[in-house]
């Protein structure tokens, strides 16, 4: 899928009147906000008014959806970003509803592990691209580490699913979140450690994303060409 197509997606995916709503939320967004190619369905955007728009309605769309589909909850934050170039109380009403789900992990989680899956990625993309006077959200930064640990705990690490999308994201936003609160990062790595070493029933594929992530981290968030080669042609084979 080219670029137009996935910006295609991200609005399309919603009925008819969402779409109407959405648009007309990023209605005057500048196309370059930040990334090339970010929502270039701006150009047709439509005409409604875009201070008429109910800015927690449209959290409430961009939430809902990011836990039932976990390819739009890695957009989210690009979506959120762009709407607030224009629109900054969105930003607030976006965090206040990921914290609501956050207070609500476990049942989450019980729930529906997909729906929990995709929730830490929505809530690590939210981290990852919005930002106040230039910094990451403070008020996401041990939320962001509480569903990092939650992942690292021995009933998660037993499922892949889980293990793939903690190392996703500490890829993501590891050396970021670090930065933040370094003592929280080596205390979760001791659970990784742990887990690598000490926990039984691991599958191969889950200690191999164990081990890659403690390397990638040891190596200061940095990928070397022949950790890349191993790494992900084990992964592939």
């Amino acid at each position: 899928m080219g670029e137009t197509g996935k910006e295609e997606y991200k609005i399309q995916s919603f009925d008819s009147e969402t779409q109407k709503l959405l648009k007309t939320a990023l209605k005057g967004t500048p196309k370059q906000a930040g990334h090339k190619g970010c929502w270039v369905l701006t150009v047709f955007l439509l005409s409604a008014d875009p201070s008429n728009v109910d800015l927690e309605k449209v959290a409430n769309i961009i939430v809902d959806q990011s836990l039932k589909d976990c390819v739009f909850s890695k957009e989210a934050g690009r979506i959120c970003y762009t709407i607030i170039q224009v629109r900054a109380p969105c930003v607030w009403t976006v965090k206040h509803l990921a914290v609501q789900e956050y207070k609500d992990r476990e049942e989450l989680r019980t729930r529906s592990l997909q729906a929990w899956i995709c929730f830490v990625t929505f809530i690590c993309n939210i981290f990852d691209y919005l930002r106040v006077n230039n910094m990451p959200m403070m008020a996401l930064v041990n939320p962001v580490y509480d569903c990092l640990f939650r992942l690292a705990q021995p009933d998660s690490l037993q499922k892949e699913e889980e293990v793939d999308c903690l190392v996703l994201q500490l890829h993501r936003i590891g050396e970021q979140l670090e930065k933040m609160n370094s003592q929280r990062m080596d205390e979760l790595f001791s659970l990784l450690r742990d887990g690598f070493l000490l926990q039984e029933g691991l599958s191969s594929l889950s200690q191999l994303l164990l081990l890659e992530i403690i390397e990638f981290r040891a190596a200061d968030w940095k990928m070397t060409d022949a950790a890349q080669k191993y790494y992900y042609s084990e992964v592939a084979d």
